[in-house]
């Protein structure tokens, strides 16, 4: 895939998301204005109840590489709290809101993950509901390194898919983690070959929808624990 940018296409019914932002989607400014603009056009499509499914993944070998760290330092220095207002930056509210919409959309949205998944881009991956992590992939949420913490969305999210113990270690400790230890602390669902992340997700949100008349966002670890029982059938 040549074209550059975030690219949002239909296939038989399910949305599929290729990024293909530059620096294997290093997370500057351009990344999130292209990402939040193309969420905008899901947030949307999404209203109309047509679609079976979000597929995320990277057009290339990487899922992200995470942020650029001279623009995470300046956006969190010009983010910060207000104290006087009790505030938080509408440009902040408004990024973190197109991170965490994710879970509430009314069709499955499953992250395809290769190579690496970091930080902000980790964060796409738990806010969705199901991760597929391919072989050789690593993850983490080296934030705390750079002494902040993950904010959009990620550390509450890490907790209620791993635990709070083994969030606790995943966040604080800034670590990468390969695939097999991602999927071991329930931090992916599935655990895939090379190149057979994105036909497991196609496989997993048909069954959803074939299995049920309207997805509930609350029970998406129902879904996915009857997918994998009919999978092993």
């Amino acid at each position: 895939m040549s074209e550059n940018g975030m690219i949002l296409e239909e296939q038989d019914g399910i949305l599929v998301l290729s990024m293909n932002m530059a620096g294997n989607n290093l997370m500057t400014a351009d990344f999130l204005n292209e990402y939040e603009a193309v969420m905008a056009q899901v947030e949307e499509k999404a209203a109309n109840n047509t679609y079976k499914g979000l597929i995320i993944k990277g057009a290339g070998r990487h899922f992200s590489v995470g942020a650029d760290v001279d623009a995470l330092s300046e956006r969190s220095a010009n983010e910060s709290y207000d104290d006087s207002t009790g505030e938080l930056p509408a440009g902040h509210i408004k990024q973190k809101h197109f991170f965490t919409f994710l879970r509430e959309l009314p069709f499955p949205v499953v992250s395809v993950v290769t190579g690496f998944c970091i930080g902000s881009g980790s964060e796409i991956a738990v806010n969705s509901h199901y991760r597929i992590i391919e072989k050789n992939a690593r993850v983490g949420q080296p934030e705390s390194t750079f002494g902040i913490l993950p904010a959009l969305g990620g550390v509450a999210r890490t907790i209620e898919i791993c635990g709070i113990k083994n969030a606790y270690q995943l966040v604080m400790s800034g670590e990468l983690i390969p695939a097999e230890d991602a999927f071991a602390l329930g931090w992916a669902d599935i655990f895939a070959d090379k190149k057979q992340g994105v036909p497991e997700a196609v496989s997993l949100i048909n069954y959803i929808s074939e299995s049920t008349d309207k997805f509930v966002p609350s029970n998406y670890k129902e879904y996915i624990s009857s997918y994998l029982k009919n999978r092993e059938a």
